[in-house]
């Protein structure tokens, strides 16, 4: 591993220990009581958090409460931003996020986004590259060394990715290197997407959609 690398990797694991500090508060959440605060959320996301394409919104079923609770709080102190998720947040006290971020994350999201024999075989090859080997030319790490393998999650870490919709991937990914998102640990995601051209983030983007969403 190249010095870099190693940088890279120490800074992954301070964003790690960072994030299981708040792990215990999201794991106090109720999600039969989370189900009423989380209604306007369906309007985006689903009736069962399973994200809408047209609307370009993240599948949010079975993903783990303490990352959902901590996008919660960014949109609400402002550390992330969205022109429909801010307000909505800011209508939520610390009770209520806990609670719907309990309620997405109990459940059970689709198998998968998208259908793998419809999608072009050499970017499902270089997205499954860059998913479990990373790209040393690029000093690239694999997407699973902070998201798990095939893009699974790391409970009180980092998001799945495996089933969510190419077009969210797609968009967060492009707001990372516009830098109107930032609110990660060590700013490893900025770092990354910088060194992602059209090609790979429409590789990662069609992979990780037609992977099977990891159940909660």
């Amino acid at each position: 591993m190249t010095l870099r690398g190693w940088i890279e990797s120490l800074a992954i694991a301070a964003m790690l220990l960072s994030s299981v500090e708040a792990a215990a508060d999201a794991s106090t959440g109720d999600a039969a009581r989370g189900a009423k605060s989380a209604v306007p959320c369906q309007a985006c996301h689903g009736v069962k958090g399973e994200g809408m394409a047209a609307t370009g919104s993240p599948r949010l079923a079975g993903q783990d409460a303490t990352y959902l609770d901590k996008q919660l709080r960014d949109y609400a102190s402002g550390s992330r931003s969205d022109p429909l998720m801010s307000p909505l947040a800011k209508t939520l006290d610390d009770r209520q996020r806990v609670d719907v971020a309990a309620y997405f994350a109990s459940l059970t999201p689709p198998p998968s986004a998208a259908a793998a024999d419809t999608a072009d075989a050499k970017l499902l090859d270089r997205g499954h590259l860059l998913s479990r080997t990373g790209d040393e030319s690029k000093q690239l790490q694999a997407c699973g060394n902070c998201h798990g393998p095939d893009g699974r999650g790391e409970r009180y870490a980092a998001p799945y990715l495996a089933g969510q919709l190419a077009v969210y991937l797609t968009k967060s990914i492009a707001a990372w290197q516009a830098g109107t998102r930032k609110n990660d640990g060590g700013d490893i995601m900025a770092t990354v997407a910088d060194r992602l051209d059209q090609q790979d983030i429409a590789a990662i983007s069609a992979y990780f959609s037609t992977l099977s969403s990891p159940r909660p």
